[in-house]
């Protein structure tokens, strides 16, 4: 197990290893080539202050996340001996939330032990936070692996492992909501914003979020829709300043003490748990301050030249937003309702 500082992916294959070292042996040439070159001053960028934002960008409802800043670097993969993975979320220093169906075997008819089990948490291309052993699980009760699509699966499709390692208290972790009318109520007057997030089977060295925007007037193919690698992501919620589970894509009842005590959680009205961000002197960024700056430049807002500020303040003060000064999930959430509201083109 490795907690260190965020380092390279031991675990991929020699060949890629290989034939990454010589694509940088061959950019660094390059860009010795590119230094002997006389380079233009930088201009540095100062925006009047009625300049309105430039063009939009549309992200079609989706984006690549930073794996290295909470709370994404809440989320992980729960590898699978060599074979495959499934998505994992930290919930407590030692307890990752996946599906129970992820830990069955069909090929060989059997539950994973935790011996072929792996985590890796803040994983991102070729680098990641921390990774720990398995050292056991637990299953919702009545969750029956050859029992294909009842009831009692669909609505008990959770799983705890529990790590040999605290790697959340360097990673951090989220808490967990059901959806209610409150809470959608909440996402009509734009204060909570639902997404997908994750690794997806098709793009699985990085974390994808799926937000939705609205559909454009070409006539052509909605591109805001989900894409089915997108719809296996779980589903979380920005409230109340903190990114949350859905529990409902793993529970479909606030009645879940069976994953509660498993997770060593508490329930409290429609919560269960409590976020906690990276401990201190953790590599992890405690904002995130790179999807913000990502989000931003997409609509229309220039951050260059370590501009963030400047570009936080343009966009509130264009959308009649109070005035704030840290690049958190609060402030993340009222760009991605924005985003989702630019039409696909």
């Amino acid at each position: 197990m490795t907690t260190g500082d965020i380092r390279p992916d031991q675990t991929r294959s020699p060949g890629r290893r290989g034939g990454s070292l010589i694509l940088a042996c061959g950019l660094a040439l390059l860009l010795q080539a590119c230094a002997a070159k006389q380079q233009p001053e930088p201009q540095t960028f100062e925006p009047a202050a009625g300049e309105p934002a430039g063009e939009a960008r549309a992200l079609e409802g989706r984006f690549q996340a930073d794996a290295h800043e909470y709370p994404w670097s809440a989320l992980g993969r729960v590898n699978l001996a060599g074979t495959g993975f499934c998505n994992g979320i930290m919930v407590g220093p030692r307890q990752v939330l996946t599906q129970a169906q992820c830990l069955y075997s069909k090929r060989d008819g059997r539950w994973w032990r935790p011996q072929e089990l792996h985590f890796i948490t803040a994983y991102q291309q070729d680098r990641f936070l921390a990774d720990s052993k398995v050292t056991r699980f637990f299953t919702a009760p009545g969750y029956s692996p050859g029992g294909g699509i009842n009831l009692a699966n669909l609505t008990n499709n959770w799983a705890v492992l529990i790590l040999s390692e605290p790697i959340g208290e360097r990673s951090g972790w989220l808490g967990m909501q059901w959806e209610n009318a409150t809470l959608k109520a909440a996402e009509a007057r734009g204060s909570a914003v639902f997404l997908r997030a994750g690794y997806r089977l098709d793009w699985p060295h990085s974390i994808s979020l799926h937000f939705g925007c609205k559909a454009g007037d070409t006539g052509l193919i909605n591109l805001c829709e989900a894409t089915p690698n997108e719809l296996a992501l779980p589903p979380f919620v920005i409230s109340d300043g903190a990114l949350h589970v859905v529990a409902d894509y793993y529970v479909r009842t606030a009645g879940s003490g069976a994953l509660a005590s498993r997770a060593a959680l508490t329930q409290q009205g429609n919560l269960m748990g409590r976020p906690s961000p990276p401990t201190a002197g953790s590599p992890i960024r405690r904002n995130p301050t790179a999807s913000t700056a990502a989000f931003l430049e997409a609509l229309g807002y220039d951050t260059a030249e370590q501009n963030l500020s400047d570009a936080m303040r343009r966009y509130l003060r264009d959308n009649n937003l109070p005035p704030r000064s840290t690049a958190d999930i609060a402030f993340l959430a009222s760009l991605i309702a924005k985003a989702r509201n630019t039409p696909s083109r």
